[in-house]
């Protein structure tokens, strides 16, 4: 085996990792295993994208294949002189401008649901500082900080965000919501959840020195182990 085969090989073997990685990541949840009608929505317009797309990537790919097979430079043939194609540039500016149309409405049809709250059967506030997360729950009176965020199944949970110090993102991939956190502003975002379970995220804002410190965690539970766990809350336990 060659010293260049040897290293193909290994190239090709540590892509392949680097994928497996990013792949098994909690930042693809919303692709592999989405748990809300949002995150639903988002992987849905993410397969009309592809489907839409999906064949210039091919086309490019397959042309630049082309010239480098076809007109690669050989010894003794002379370098070709053709320069510019009208008719072919009208063509490849016009097609892909009109699937950027034909895309624009479900994009924004998507973006109207994610970003319309609607009647919601829980408030919760969300706070981020440096380097961790507060959780209000106002119509309870309950606060706390550093601890997961607990919440119903089945129920739509409307969640306010912002910060008190610098500018922060509440990602939970497996809901498909990313909403930034800005001092001084609050900003809105909703989930339904529709199984119990532990679901991870993490800050995805850039926020200082400890930012890859500052996770989140959310258990869903049913309505009943939520109830009971809202009431142990109040008692201080």
């Amino acid at each position: 085996m060659t010293f260049a085969t040897l290293r193909l090989r290994h190239g090709l073997m540590a892509a392949a990792v680097a994928v497996a990685l990013v792949a098994a990541g909690p930042a693809w949840a919303w692709y592999l295993d989405p748990v809300t009608p949002v995150a639903h929505e988002v992987r849905t317009l993410f397969f009309k994208a592809l489907a839409l797309t999906g064949g210039f990537f091919i086309l490019a790919e397959v042309l630049v294949l082309v010239a480098v097979l076809r007109f690669r430079a050989r010894p003794g043939v002379p370098p070709a002189t053709f320069h510019e194609n009208v008719r072919l540039e009208i063509l490849w500016t016009a097609i892909p401008a009109i699937t950027l149309v034909i895309l624009a409405g479900p994009t924004f049809t998507t973006l109207k649901y994610m970003e319309t709250v609607p009647k919601s059967d829980l408030t919760v506030e969300v706070i981020g500082h440096q380097w961790f997360w507060e959780y209000r729950y106002p119509e309870h009176g309950v606060v706390f900080a550093n601890e997961p965020l607990v919440v119903p199944q089945g129920k739509i949970i409307a969640a306010d965000v912002s910060s008190i110090d610098v500018v922060h993102s509440w990602f939970v991939a497996d809901f498909g919501v990313k909403m930034d956190a800005n001092p001084g502003r609050v900003n809105h975002t909703w989930f339904e959840v529709e199984r119990t379970g532990t679901f991870r995220g993490q800050c995805a804002e850039l926020c200082g020195v400890l930012h890859g410190d500052m996770h989140i965690e959310v258990r869903v539970v049913t309505p009943e182990e939520f109830d009971r766990w809202i009431e142990q809350k109040k008692r201080g336990a």
